[in-house]
């Protein structure tokens, strides 16, 4: 009998051991980020601010004063990022755990003891599979569908679009809770006048708690993608549907034609007001460290990953750790351009000419940030 009270409390505190290691393990969620400077205006405030802009993308509510209580400074440039009190929800904590384990793992992390904040971004907001995950897209369409009972859709033919090449069909579900709001563009082949449009491709937006809009793309087989196909049109991966959308759902850019008798072009146009309203409303009442007023500093997390994927010397020196005449010598061969969205950023290279040089084995990354990739990412398995 002694023998049996020795083991059954021999085999609780070893319960509890693994059990304490376990919620240790779960409250270390957190990665170490070193940020530079990458153009001549660039600062500590706009690298903060394009990275509050690119967590909130992902669904952080960011309450106020939440991003100073969740970072440590190690030195001038280099600091630890926990997620647990940015507001995400436990999914997209699970998802960001999965991911910056993975990140963890690696020869670039285990080497330098920090990942490059530009390319954290490019890593989340830049790839389709670890966005899907961290924002919470279930993995089959008829699903998402459900989620949002979206049996009551309404719809309108475009046939003339700035965005696809072919005819394109806008089903939504507008609520004065905007988020119950939905819009999906059907994108395929064949011609809505005639009936003979087959679906191929869909591509859903909708708006999160945070007041940021959320977007994925289903395929034909209702399976997510990770972008839409340029057969059909120029929707790209979701990076290029925030990157256009901005922080609004965007109107009719050129006249299409009237074909279905309940809703005409000028109508949707008015919806589209509408819901615009609605969702500027919503987010006036939110309490985060996002200001929507400022329309414009969503361009400073653009601004990161563009300065990943089109790097200067400047930057490769001290992501590199290798002085700017050695990195000179090195591609002396390679040729540099300048970039056709921010014309301050010259006399810079493709990553993907230049990852040759590098001193480790880079994370890889997106061919592309915006446009389809052969290659996508995925540290996030489950």
């Amino acid at each position: 009998m002694a023998f049996k009270k020795s083991l059954i409390f021999f085999v609780a505190v070893i319960s509890s051991l693994l059990a304490f290691r376990f919620f240790l393990c779960k409250q270390e969620n957190t990665i170490v980020i070193n940020y530079t400077l990458n153009y001549e205006t660039d600062s500590w405030h706009k690298n903060k601010t394009g990275l509050l802009w690119a967590l909130s993308y992902l669904g952080a509510e960011l309450p106020k004063a939440s991003f100073e209580s969740s970072i440590k400074w190690i030195d001038t440039t280099t600091f630890e990022l926990s997620f647990d009190k940015l507001g995400f929800n436990s999914k997209a904590l699970n998802a960001i755990q999965q991911l910056t384990d993975s990140i963890k793992q690696t020869e670039q992390y285990q080497k330098n003891g920090h990942i490059d904040l530009a390319q954290f971004v490019v890593l989340t907001i830049g790839s389709s599979w670890h966005y899907y995950a961290i924002t919470g897209f279930p993995k089959n369409y008829q699903t998402y569908l459900n989620e949002h009972n979206f049996s009551n859709a309404k719809q309108f033919p475009i046939t003339n679009s700035s965005v696809s090449k072919h005819h394109r069909l806008i089903k939504f579900m507008i609520s004065d809770s905007i988020l119950k709001t939905v819009f999906i563009a059907d994108e395929g082949t064949g011609n809505l006048r005639d009936g003979n449009f087959e679906v191929q491709f869909h591509e859903v937006m909708d708006v999160m708690p945070n007041g940021q809009l959320r977007f994925a793309i289903y395929n034909a087989q209702n399976n997510l993608a990770a972008d839409s196909p340029k057969r059909f049109g120029e929707a790209g991966k979701p990076a290029k549907c925030i990157w256009c959308h901005e922080i609004v759902f965007q109107p009719l850019f050129v006249e299409t034609d009237s074909l279905f008798d309940e809703i005409n072009p000028h109508e949707f146009q008015h919806i589209i007001e509408k819901q615009n309203f609605v969702l500027k409303a919503y987010r006036e009442k939110l309490k985060s460290e996002i200001d929507f007023n400022k329309t414009q500093d969503h361009s400073f997390m653009e601004l990161l990953y563009i300065s990943y994927m089109e790097p200067s010397i400047k930057k490769l020196s001290k992501e590199w750790n290798i002085e700017e005449a050695r990195i000179k010598v090195l591609f002396k061969d390679e040729i540099t351009h300048r970039h056709n969205e921010f014309d301050f950023l010259n006399n810079i290279y493709f990553r993907n000419d230049i990852e040759k040089h590098s001193p480790y084995q880079f994370i890889q990354v997106s061919e592309d940030i915006r446009e389809p990739s052969s290659y996508e990412p995925n540290f996030i398995k489950k």
